[in-house]
């Protein structure tokens, strides 16, 4: 880590004065930003303690929840409209890491996590490393398990790696950032780039100087929030039982119709996203639009499934990931159609793989 300079400024609008250079970091809760720093990935000359100038309330205003970009996970994932109506967005936080990281990481800089590719995590790794053939690169041995197998374009690019991003998108989130020019909506679908040219990671919609200020998600009212979220799920599978980043996870939520077996109810909405697998937070139309209006049954399960993978374009030492996800897509519709909600018993045994 190289020596840098620590500011702690009296207000958001003069933090902003000094975060309009590019080798000046906004600081929040630090749990991803230390570690980068201290691989020498970032090299920042200056940090600027932005945490406890941001809102960190978490409430339902006019039919959205609103969570303030300060807010810590384990705040959010306590918080009673999470508690009681979100259970894929409470899953997606409980499993993204262990208490302490938890009880430190603000919403604002979880989503703006880097791929956890070792290749492309390395401060001496260039742009275009790793382009080659993909047979050379599984001729020479290297690890392949955050390499994205959607939006890669073809090419050796990392995996977005985080959790909460991922119920985001599938919920068609929004995200509020705040610049010299004032504040600007953006749509989580649209917030995160592919990777172009020679970028080996997303990129997003952020402009120079800008902070994410607050999160929104459409839910409903405040006492009833709507059926396809409240009826919601997140499935992450890992390399260990515990604490580890996604090989594959799903953001799902169904609506179902009907008073008859479970399978034969028909879906009036769904929500679909991945995580894990593509180079940004994954968005599903494909799969959401086989199935809407369909039975809920294993076959229809099955046809999203391949809907959303249809596009995949896995480097050698990858293909496993694509039969991965579909199996875990058709699992979380199941669970969603047969089981209903998980009460906290299950998602503790859950979160250290016994469920």
């Amino acid at each position: 880590m190289i020596p840098f300079e620590y500011k702690s400024p009296s207000s958001l609008d003069v933090a902003q004065l000094s975060l309009d250079h590019h080798q000046v970091m906004a600081l929040g809760g630090g749990t991803t930003l230390l570690d980068l720093m201290k691989l020498n990935v970032l090299q920042p000359r200056q940090l600027v303690h932005v945490k406890p100038l941001l809102n960190d309330h978490v409430e339902v205003v006019d039919g959205k929840l609103v969570i303030g970009a300060g807010c810590t996970m384990a705040k959010l994932a306590d918080s009673d409209p999470i508690k009681k109506n979100f259970p894929a967005l409470r899953q997606s936080l409980i499993l993204a890491a262990s208490p302490q990281i938890r009880n430190m990481a603000t919403i604002g800089g979880n989503l703006l996590q880097r791929t956890r590719s070792t290749y492309f995590r390395h401060p001496d790794m260039p742009d275009d490393a790793l382009q080659g053939e993909h047979d050379a690169l599984s001729a020479s041995g290297v690890d392949t398990t955050y390499l994205a197998v959607l939006g890669n374009d073809g090419r050796l690019v990392g995996t977005y790696p985080g959790d909460f991003a991922v119920a985001l998108v599938a919920f068609d989130g929004s995200i509020l950032v705040k610049g010299r020019e004032g504040q600007r909506t953006i749509k989580a679908r649209e917030f995160y780039k592919t990777p172009r040219g020679h970028q080996t990671q997303y990129s997003t919609q952020l402009d120079e100087g800008e902070l994410i200020s607050h999160v929104t998600i459409p839910v409903g009212s405040a006492e009833e929030f709507d059926d396809v979220t409240q009826q919601s799920f997140y499935l992450k599978i890992r390399e260990r039982s515990s604490y580890a980043f996604a090989l594959v996870s799903i953001a799902a939520g169904l609506s179902l119709e009907g008073d008859s077996p479970n399978d034969e109810q028909t879906i009036v909405d769904a929500r679909i996203a991945i995580g894990g697998l593509a180079s940004i937070p994954w968005h599903s139309a494909a799969a959401e639009s086989a199935l809407i209006g369909k039975k809920a049954s294993d076959e229809t399960f099955r046809a999203a499934s391949e809907a959303a993978l249809a596009e995949a374009r896995p480097p050698v030492g990858t293909q496993y990931k694509v039969l991965m996800a579909k199996r875990a897509m058709i699992r979380a519709l199941q669970i969603l159609r047969d089981e209903g909600k998980f009460d906290d018993e299950r998602l503790w045994a859950m979160q250290h793989g016994r469920a």
